[in-house]
């Protein structure tokens, strides 16, 4: 079992709740959130119980923290990548390729849909947090109907479809073909909001390899 370990109480903290992260995404990935306790997390984090409870109320508390850490990451690098980019395009691009590199275990956890296994008061907690990648969406896609890069549409359909088709995606992990399905997501999307992809894209860098 690991030991947790830190030069200060918050540094404690933090690598507490870093292993407790760690260890709720690999045994949600192989069991499904439904059939992880706390005494599971306990045996595979090495954390005992009681410390655990000084941190979390329950598991569902653990699954909150555990999504808002991912989204606070997943926003930072996306706006990040978004920041390089001179054009809707290009904006569009990172966008696709953040959300495809994004590993979302809480998605795609065996067993059903997380939705149905969490009480209605999470469920809403959890909403607020992925809220915020239709909110960057959105800025992007108004931005781009504002300079005539895409037609004037519907936005909020705009914004389920194009979510719908990326989140919670299984990429290749060999190339070329993880590279090819990168670029082939990238013109679907942006064609299927009615832009005109260039002769000539911006190149935007290589896909990074998995982890």
């Amino acid at each position: 079992m690991p030991k947790i370990s830190g030069r200060s109480l918050i540094e404690h903290r933090d690598n507490t709740r870093r292993a407790l992260f760690d260890s709720l995404s690999t045994l949600m990935s192989e069991r499904g959130f439904e059939n992880v306790s706390i005494s599971d997390l306990a045996e595979h984090s090495g954390i005992r119980r009681t410390t655990i409870y000084n941190h979390f109320t329950d598991k569902e508390d653990i699954l909150i923290a555990y999504v808002e850490s991912e989204m606070s990451k997943y926003l930072s690098n996306t706006k990040a990548m978004l920041a390089r980019a001179d054009n809707s395009i290009d904006k569009l691009r990172f966008y696709v390729r953040s959300q495809l590199l994004a590993e979302r275990s809480y998605l795609m956890a065996p067993g059903p849909p997380l939705k149905d296994v969490i009480s209605p008061d999470t469920g809403m907690k959890l909403a607020g947090h992925i809220k915020q990648i239709s909110d960057l969406l959105r800025s992007i896609l108004t931005r781009a109907i504002d300079n005539g890069t895409i037609p004037d549409q519907n936005i909020r359909v705009s914004i389920q479809l194009i979510n719908g088709t990326l989140t919670g995606r299984r990429v290749p992990r060999s190339e070329p073909e993880r590279t090819e399905f990168f670029h082939s997501t990238e013109r679907f999307v942006i064609q299927a909001l009615g832009a005109k992809l260039p002769e000539n894209p911006t190149d935007i860098g290589p896909i990074p390899p998995c982890k």
